[in-house]
């Protein structure tokens, strides 16, 4: 296991936050840092841990936070080198108004931020690449370090969300409609069990034993995630007739994710059967090892094997998809009449309505907790979408939800309640090309 090193500080910190980092995955369940206590525990060089050692001044860690997404630095903070910042890719507040944090340029590779708290514009290098982030508040500090005058500056006025009724069914159904794109719903099927080559969630999977069985970098064999069998379900371009189309992710403590987004494939794979052989059976796939369910000392979001069967129905942009906020200042133009003008839906509903029309994307009838399970239309996740723009993984080719229910208890579970994603180029998936998928998942 490499060796990470870590300021002691921000150890500490992280530890308040969300427990001491025992493993690696420990480090996915820090969301938010906002308190920096007085520490003297450790000294360079210090092990603590069989994976960390102890480097005042070494936030490097901060950037391998995957659901960080609030970070508050101390007052009196000083670091000559921001870089690290660049690497925390899922922050959506920021403060740095208490610190000596100079140059403006570093912000402009944080596409999630919300919200920003900076010293005076008096101490910042690249001040105007602050107009580029499409932040509408930007609160300045007035603290400023020494080597700077001192200058008094009060924070932005924060723009008044929206005061009166607000029609949030009918700006649900003119956003659903604007935005609507056929898809494919997955349909758990309860009390079926599924057979070898049967579209599913988990189980034994069909293998074509010619072939070696896939296994994670460390050699141990991985868990089938899903599949699907087209030659049983009434599915259309740019999805095959035929074959068998499968997920498989490693029995880790992040379930075979990278949390890089870049398609490697070490620890997940994603595999397509042009043929099934109907001739192979359960007995022969178990002797090469393949797991139905994760075993002592194994990580797995699959809580039982679970039967699904695939039905055509119409996806809506949720309010982490690209296309939503045009959607949204559209909608409430068409429906209530009122120019938006550049407001985020955040920013023109108060906390109450937003928390409301969020929560109706989520929503759905058989225990899935955030969409549901899907291929193609709109992904959903606990936090941000990870892929730029003009990424070239433009569609979801599978979505499995975290799911439970009142008599079972949880059938699926990513983390804290977390959905997971595959994504594909779309003209990879019409040349069927299985060989670049980005796998993410993420939780609350």
């Amino acid at each position: 296991m490499d060796i990470k090193k870590i300021d002691p500080w921000l150890l500490k910190a992280i530890e308040d936050a969300a427990g001491f980092p025992n493993k690696p995955y420990d480090l996915t369940k820090v969301k938010v840092i906002k308190k920096w206590p007085d520490i003297g525990l450790w000294r360079d060089g210090n092990r603590v841990g069989d994976w960390l050692e102890i480097e005042t001044g070494n936030f490097d860690l901060l950037g391998e936070l995957p659901k960080l997404h609030t970070l508050r630095f101390p007052h009196g903070f000083r670091h000559k080198d921001y870089a690290f910042l660049a690497g925390c890719k899922t922050l959506r507040a920021l403060d740095l108004g208490w610190t000596d944090f100079r140059d403006c340029a570093l912000l402009a590779q944080l596409p999630p931020l919300r919200y920003l708290c900076l010293p005076h514009r008096n101490q910042l290098l690249h001040a105007d690449v602050l107009d580029t982030l499409g932040i509408e508040f930007v609160e300045y500090s007035s603290y400023i370090v020494e080597e700077y005058m001192p200058v008094q500056s009060a924070p932005a006025p924060r723009k008044k969300p929206y005061q009166g009724d607000v029609p949030l069914e009918e700006l649900l159904e003119d956003i659903q409609a604007r935005t609507k794109v056929p898809a494919y719903r997955l349909r758990v099927q309860r009390g079926v069990a599924p057979g070898l080559t049967d579209s599913k969630i988990g189980g034994l999977p069909y293998w074509d034993l010619s072939q070696p069985y896939p296994a994670d970098e460390k050699g141990q064999p991985m868990q089938l995630l899903a599949q699907i069998n087209f030659g049983r379900e009434d599915m259309d371009e740019p999805f095959p007739k035929t074959g068998l189309l499968q997920f498989f992710i490693g029995l880790d403590e992040v379930f075979g994710c990278n949390f890089a987004y870049t398609p490697d494939q070490k620890n997940y794979r994603v595999v397509y059967h042009p043929q099934i052989n109907e001739g192979v059976t359960p007995e022969q796939v178990s002797a090469l090892g393949a797991p139905v369910l994760a075993e002592s000392g194994t990580e797995s979001p699959l809580q039982e094997v679970l039967a699904v069967h695939v039905e055509r129905e119409d996806s809506s942009a949720n309010d982490r998809s690209f296309v939503f906020e045009d959607a949204f200042r559209a909608a409430v133009q068409a429906v209530m009449g009122v120019d938006v003008g550049e407001k985020k839906s955040y920013e023109f509903l108060d906390e109450d309505a937003y928390d409301e029309l969020f929560e109706s994307y989520l929503e759905t009838d058989d225990g899935c907790m955030n969409g549901g399970h899907w291929m193609l239309g709109y992904p959903s996740f606990t936090q941000e979408d990870p892929r730029p723009e003009d990424s070239p993984f433009d569609t979801l080719l599978l979505q499995i939800d975290s799911m439970r229910d009142e008599e079972n208890g949880y059938s699926i579970l990513w983390g804290d309640c977390g959905v997971c994603n595959f994504f594909i180029a779309r003209a990879d998936l019409e040349k069927l090309d299985f060989s670049r998928v980005l796998y993410n998942w993420d939780c609350c």
